[in-house]
């Protein structure tokens, strides 16, 4: 019989797949996390250290990756801000950063993700200036759903790694076989990080334009 609703295949895949990792799941949301507030207790006793990358933050936003958010910022319109992030999460931030290089090493995605972690909360972790706390508590939101996004990136990428060291997890006995299911399962996850970096932009777009200016 033919399935009219593959969408819901689809969903079961993805949650079966949380529900089998769900340790490895937590343990990367731990590590970004706790990367996160290390970065922030840098902030705090170095606050010169915050006002530096904020800085670099802010020269990115008129030359590199982050241009098109900043001419977008400049335009003032939220669609077209949220459409600009988006893009640049997910392609720049997500399968330039992490999925791509991952392919060929998955721990990378470890490594850039606690990097991403640790300059975040060095630039966003405690107030600074004119980024005073009832603005940053907004921020902490967007925070939240975009890093969730690179967790789950992360998380995807990392299960390939798991997949050459334990191939029988996922019911393969060849290591390669093992890794290709992985890769499947990865772009599904895929869909999910989507969806949060899609909710993150059109937040974030808001705040940017009406609570951080």
């Amino acid at each position: 019989m033919v399935n009219i609703y593959p969408h819901m295949d689809l969903i079961g895949d993805i949650v079966t797949i949380f529900r089998k990792d769900w340790k490895l799941l937590a343990a990367v949301n731990a590590f970004y996390l706790g990367v996160f507030l290390i970065g922030a207790v840098i902030a705090l006793l170095r606050p010169d250290v915050q006002g530096y990358w904020l800085d670099v933050l802010a020269q990115g936003l008129k030359a590199g990756p982050l241009a098109p958010v900043g001419s977008a910022i400049a335009v003032g319109r939220v669609v077209n801000l949220a459409v600009s992030i988006f893009a640049t999460n997910l392609i720049t931030g997500t399968f330039v950063f992490i999925t791509v290089p991952s392919l060929l090493f998955p721990p990378w995605a470890l490594l850039l993700g606690g990097w991403r972690a640790l300059l975040w909360g060095v630039a966003f972790g405690v107030p600074y200036g004119h980024l005073t706390m009832d603005k940053l508590v907004f921020h902490y939101v967007t925070m939240l759903v975009e890093g969730e996004a690179y967790v789950i990136a992360i998380f995807g990428s990392l299960r390939q790694a798991l997949a050459l060291i334990r191939p029988g997890r996922f019911g393969e006995a060849s290591r390669l076989r093992a890794y290709l299911a992985a890769i499947v399962d990865n772009v599904k996850l895929l869909l999910v990080v989507v969806v949060l970096l899609a909710v993150g932009a059109v937040y974030e777009a808001f705040e940017v334009l009406y609570i951080l200016r």
